[in-house]
């Protein structure tokens, strides 16, 4: 007799008779295992009888015949894999029948006082109830073990995916592709860190059609916190999905169509807050709905409208009356616009405020047009007033007269006059010239006629003015006259005036003779003074070169070849001389300057040539800086020559006082952007007033003209350039002198 039977037969265990009998009794399939985990050993009772089978049929591996086929691979995968730990998995266990119920297994090994695996002991308790309610739930249920596998689908699974409980352990047959790398990455986190899971995922349905199902799957322990299995629930949530794509689609079509809309939109939240603004309020303010929330502390509202709309806005918030507005707002490049701002709340059935829809309208051409309008009229008023011209206009219909201020002014009117009556205006004209002045009018208007006439008044004061009117008719397309208008200016003071006017032109006559005399006198100083600053350059410098030229031949030993160049430099100071006049003749005779392509270094070296003897006798150290890489520049030789003569001389007089320090004069020359610059800096005593030291006939000199520096500024400004002056107090002046760089030439 096989062990099992022996056992059986005997009521002998594992241990004593005793424990046989009560594990006999015990309302459970009981059986115990070996340690190696070849199979099973003892089967109480109510296992063979539930089984039906011969007790050495279900020893080993023979109860494993009683599993349900769809079963029995999984539960010898999870046993295999139990080894030394506790187990606990559903299967289905034919019975006697033929029928298959469900079971819940759970095995424990038995260890020895060293802790070793000598057995297993297992229990299968009836749970085909638990499974029947399982597969009643109206929800797609499933179970799966500890490592994320499916263990069981219910009946509404099997159903709903058209597949057998054993298809639908392979998951990822009913995910959407896409899908499978999301759930296998949440399943395998939900297994490590035992936190439950809960996703949307698209699972195919019998008829192939993919829908959106909701999962949630919370985890089951044991009593000692291990999870034994996990349980998942899947809802339907397609429609739902759809519901909300559908409502996505709306709100993505409203805004596009509220984004199209030409002109500024938002939502504001019952408390007033921004919760949607769109595309073109954004584009206008170039800043995000979060900027435009704190509207109040920011300078999107012009400073001076914005108390005004924070105390109109937090009135429509507590009253609930709408808003309604006109103030400025910021544009993105910082330009103030107005805009028509009116909000409108939106109520739920019971009068709640919901949202407060806001259109903003750009009204800033309105509002300058009106501002325009208004400075138009205020114009009008005004030239009225200057002029002293008023308006007036007559219906001959109604026989009515409509005023200006300003004629109601002349005609002295007080208060209780009826100014619309126009027998009120005849009755104010002096009565010898009345009957002349009603009778041209009133045929202008029968005629339909230009209107003209002077005449006096008599102002309610008694005292007389001089009018003078004119007037036109306004006809319909009909020819009809629709009203006559026309202005009269108050000639009072002007008629007044001409008497003296007559006398005064008298005496004015005899005044402009005396003033031209004087004028003529002034302006030949001014040339002559003029002309011998011009001329004195180039004979400052024939005296130095001569003076040279003297001293080279007079020496020892003669050297004529620097006399020669003296010579020849004294012959171009003459020409210079000569150009000066050509160029004041020039000047007289309406002549242009030359424009010629010039190297501003070379007119500068030629200067300082010229100097070079009284620098020296001055005991004065010459820095020149030049940049030869600037450009040529287009001009007069002459008188660019003429420009950094004054300055290097006028440096040159600037250190003749300087007793403390070594004196200093400094040229420089280079590039400033699309300019020439010239620099001549000295470290004399500085200027005390160097932004009019350009002034005509000022001057720091007590034999000096004042005319140097205005033609130099001359000079530059008919160059392009321009001329100016820097003090650095008691260390010196820098005069900078900027003129255009030829685009088409190099020096």
């Amino acid at each position: 007799m096989h062990q099992l039977e022996r056992n059986h037969a005997s009521g002998l265990g594992p241990t004593a008779l005793g424990i046989s009998t009560l594990v006999d009794a015990l309302p459970v399939l009981a059986c115990t295992g070996r340690a190696d985990g070849t199979g099973l050993e003892f089967a109480n009772r109510r296992f063979v009888e539930y089984t039906g089978a011969a007790t050495a049929q279900l020893s080993g591996w023979g109860w494993t015949t009683c599993i349900h086929a769809d079963d029995r691979e999984r539960v010898l995968d999870e046993l295999a894999a139990a080894l030394d730990r506790p187990l606990e998995l559903e299967l289905r266990l034919r019975g006697a029948d033929g029928t298959h119920r469900w079971f819940l297994l759970r095995a424990e090994p038995w260890r020895d006082t060293s802790e070793t695996v000598v057995g297993w002991c297992g229990v299968l308790t009836d749970i085909e109830r638990q499974h029947r309610a399982f597969d009643s739930l109206p929800g797609i249920v499933c179970t799966n073990t500890p490592e994320g596998k499916i263990e069981d689908v219910n009946a509404a699974a099997v159903e709903f995916y058209g597949r057998s409980r054993e298809d639908l352990r392979n998951w990822a047959v009913a995910v959407h592709p896409d899908d499978v790398p999301m759930v296998v990455a949440r399943k395998a986190q939900a297994v490590a860190t035992g936190e439950p899971m809960d996703f949307d995922v698209r699972n195919r349905r019998a008829d192939g059609v993919y829908r959106w199902l909701h999962c949630r799957s919370l985890p089951q322990r044991d009593r000692e916190g291990r999870i034994v299995r996990w349980y998942s629930l899947l809802t339907d949530i397609d429609d739902r999905r759809q519901a909300e794509e559908a409502l996505r689609s709306r709100e993505r079509e409203y805004r596009s169509i509220i984004d199209t809309v030409p002109g500024l939109v938002a939502i504001w939240t019952p408390d007033g807050r921004a919760e949607f603004v769109n595309a073109q309020l954004l584009a206008y303010i170039g800043q995000d709905l979060t900027a435009i929330q704190g509207w109040q502390a920011s300078d999107i509202i012009h400073a001076d409208d914005r108390p005004r709309v924070t105390a109109a806005w937090a009135h429509a918030m507590t009253s609930g009356e709408p808003f309604d507005s006109e103030h400025r707002l910021r544009r993105s490049d910082g330009v103030y616009r107005w805009f028509h701002v009116r909000a409108v709340p939106d109520r739920d059935p019971d009068g709640h405020i919901i949202r407060w829809p806001v259109l903003i309208t750009d009204v800033d051409a309105r509002k300058r047009a009106e501002e325009e309008r208004r400075r138009s009229e205020a114009f009008l008023v005004e030239v009225q007033r200057l002029s002293r011209t008023g308006g007036f206009r007559y219906d001959p219909v109604a026989d009515r007269v409509e005023s200006s201020a300003e004629i109601e002014r002349a005609y002295g009117v007080r208060p209780g006059d009826d100014v619309t009556s126009p027998a009120f205006w005849f009755g104010r004209i002096h009565p010898d010239d009345r009957p002349r002045v009603q009778a041209a009018f009133e045929q202008c208007v029968r005629a339909r006629t230009a209107y003209r006439a002077d005449y006096r008044i008599l102002r309610g004061d008694g005292t007389i003015g001089y009018q003078y009117a004119v007037g036109r008719p306004v006809l319909d397309a009909a020819g009809d006259l629709v009203e006559y208008i026309g202005a009269s200016m108050d000639m009072t003071d002007q008629w007044l005036a001409s008497q003296e006017l007559a006398q005064a032109s008298r005496a004015i006559g005899e005044m402009q003779g005396k003033l031209s005399r004087a004028a003529q006198v002034a302006t030949v100083g001014e040339l002559a003074a003029a002309i011998a600053h011009e001329v004195n350059q180039p004979l400052a410098a024939v005296v130095t070169n001569a003076h040279a030229c003297l001293r080279w031949l007079s020496g020892p030993t003669p050297n004529v070849e620097r006399a020669v160049e003296a010579a020849e430099r004294i012959a171009s100071d003459g020409r210079d001389a000569a150009d000066v006049v050509t160029r004041v003749r020039s000047l007289f005779k309406r002549t242009p300057t030359e424009n010629a392509l010039l190297d501003l270094n070379e007119v500068i070296r030629e200067v300082l040539r010229l100097l070079e003897v009284e620098f020296t006798r001055k005991q004065v150290v010459v820095a020149s800086i030049l940049d030869p890489t600037l450009s040529g520049v287009r001009g007069d030789r002459v008188q660019l020559q003429q420009l950094v003569w004054n300055l290097a001389v006028n440096a040159l007089e600037a250190v003749a006082g300087v007793t403390d320090r070594e004196r200093h004069v400094s040229v420089l020359s280079r590039r400033s952007g699309p300019h020439a610059l010239l620099e001549v800096s000295d470290n004399g005593s500085g200027l005390s007033h160097p932004d009019v030291v350009f002034e005509p006939f000022f001057t720091t000199k007590a034999d000096g003209l004042g005319m140097g520096l205005t033609i130099c500024r001359s000079i530059a400004t008919a160059h392009g350039g321009r001329l100016s002056a820097v003090s650095h107090g008691d260390r010196g002046t820098t005069f900078s002198f900027t003129m255009p760089l030829a685009p088409d030439g190099r020096p």
